[in-house]
């Protein structure tokens, strides 16, 4: 079956064309990538997507949308973006739609990729495990948080919206910055300390007057400009990714995404791992986890294509 599949986030809505059968991926086209703040929704970008191909796109899609997908409209908390599912098979002339968490997709992803798509970031260096709970976490625009579970009678996706628990400041400085951005949103979450926009909160709670914008100041902190502000957001980012994967009970970590693969050289000599271990009588749990990385370049789509073939063929 010929399908499109979409990876929509805060900043970019990616499509392509897949082929699907026997449940599985058989291929996946090249990504369209478009901006997501340059248009006005969904039909708009279906339409630009149709255009940049030159053919008529299929009748059958799947999409996964940064915001909680509960079966009424998905409202994205880091866009404009309104996705309803009451109106998307006419607006975009569809037969099959599946709309999914963009981390429910790339949950399905972590699942469907093979060994040579993931890098060993710590921990163990062992293949993800067969059987149990699989923590599937990544920073973007915000953080994507997802459970992938293998069991006995298949595999179950559990998507949650783990990104908005309450930050837990482990020293004074971050403390500092957790009043800062609270007296700013009136909570810190999680993903206001670890995603991309997160580094530039950090760093504006330390100097309000900074005005440069997030590309600039990931481009200082990863050229080693930003020492403090990227040594707080990797230790952080460590201690949310161990505490979430404890939560889940895991005994896998997946990290996805561009931001976290741009950190990768920086991760071992961070605070990252002693943060992620750092769970009291449950040290030595901890430590038995491998934590991966996706490599794949478009895990979002496949992931996307991978659940509408486990549904639909």
């Amino acid at each position: 079956m010929r399908i499109a599949v979409a990876d929509i986030g805060g900043t970019n809505a990616r499509f392509a064309l897949a082929e699907v059968a026997g449940g599985k991926v058989v291929s996946l086209g090249e990504p369209v990538v478009l901006a997501a703040k340059d248009l006005v929704g969904i039909a708009e970008a279906w339409q630009a997507f149709g255009a940049r191909l030159g053919e008529v796109l299929p009748r059958h899609a799947a999409f996964g949308l940064a915001g909680p997908v509960t079966g009424g409209p998905v409202r994205f908390l880091n866009s404009h973006w309104v996705v309803d599912p009451a109106v998307l098979k006419e607006e975009l002339g569809l037969e099959t739609s599946l709309l999914l968490n963009d981390f429910g997709a790339m949950a399905y992803a972590a699942d469907a990729l093979p060994l040579g798509d993931f890098a060993h970031v710590c921990g163990p260096d062992v293949p993800l495990p067969a059987r149990g709970a699989i923590s599937v976490i990544g920073p973007g625009t915000g953080l994507g948080v997802a459970v992938l579970q293998r069991c006995g009678a298949g595999v179950v996706i559990l998507e949650t919206e783990g990104a908005h628990i309450h930050f837990a400041p482990l020293d004074a400085e971050e403390a500092r910055v957790s009043a800062a951005i609270t007296a700013k949103y009136g909570r810190t979450a999680v993903e206001r300390v670890v995603s991309g926009p997160g580094l530039g909160e950090v760093i504006r709670s330390f100097d309000p007057a900074d005005g440069r914008d997030d590309a600039a100041l990931w481009a200082a902190a990863i050229a080693g400009q930003e020492p403090r502000a990227l040594a707080m957001f990797l230790a952080s980012y460590g201690a949310v990714v161990g505490d979430l994967s404890l939560a889940h009970g895991a005994f896998g970590v997946v990290l996805s995404g561009g931001l976290t693969a741009r950190l990768q050289a920086l991760l071992p000599g961070s605070a990252f791992y002693a943060r992620f271990c750092d769970k009291g009588r449950y040290q030595a749990r901890m430590e038995a986890i491998p934590v991966k990385l996706i490599t794949h370049p478009q895990p979002g789509l496949l992931g996307a294509a991978a659940a509408f073939a486990r549904e639909h063929t």
